[in-house]
């Protein structure tokens, strides 16, 4: 099966490191996996729920499939399919970094990236989804961008989203196709200051 022209693997860390240790420890874990892709590691500074771990964001763009990835990183799926994630255990293994205490992960594999993400405003085209709900050319906040897991062929996969439609507080789920841009964004969750990135392509 060809490679599909998309493709994103990120991972969330949690380190055991002082924030003065940032630059470091960001040039260190993208050295590691700068073999695999082109990478960026953003450290987000202390983690808000235990500030003692810091907040370390991946992006990787691999050069084989995702899963393939992610299997050579050391990481399997669940049953269902999905990526659980890794957390240090008593045996002192290492993932990444000694100082990487746990990780969740996330992959994407398209034949294009999705449209909108998280943020975006779109509205909602004239479809039997919106006729049902009453939504037709109402406003929405992008929320999320999924494709069905059913369909194991990448390059098949149709992005579908989760959006916030004006003046209410529940989602609701539209294909790409149903949702035009309106060419604004909004901030759903206020990130932290970044305190140090560093981005490296393959083997440098």
């Amino acid at each position: 099966m060809p490679l599909a022209p998309h493709r994103l693997i990120w991972l969330n860390l949690w380190v055991e490191a002082g924030n003065e240790e940032s630059a470091d420890l960001t040039r260190a874990i993208a050295a590691t996996l700068s073999p695999y892709g082109r990478v960026t590691v953003t450290s987000r500074g202390p983690y808000w729920r235990t500030p003692a771990l810091l907040l370390v964001e991946v992006e990787l763009v691999p050069l084989t499939s995702t899963t393939d990835c992610l299997h050579d990183l050391g990481l399997d799926p669940d049953p269902d399919g999905d990526w659980p994630g890794w957390e240090r255990s008593q045996n002192g293994d290492v993932f990444l970094h000694p100082a990487v205490r746990g990780a969740t992960v996330g992959e994407e594999e398209a034949s294009v990236p999705p449209p909108f993400t998280s943020g975006d405003v779109v509205v909602i085209h004239d479809c039997p989804a919106a006729r049902e709900e009453d939504l037709v050319g109402a406003e929405a906040v992008v929320h999320g961008s999924f494709y069905s897991a059913n369909e194991p062929d990448p390059l098949k996969r149709e992005w579908r989203h989760h959006v916030m439609p004006e003046g209410r507080d529940t989602l609701e789920l539209f294909e790409s196709t149903e949702l035009s841009p309106v060419g604004r964004r909004v901030v759903i969750h206020q990130e932290p200051p970044v305190v140090h990135t560093t981005t490296l392509e393959q083997g440098k």
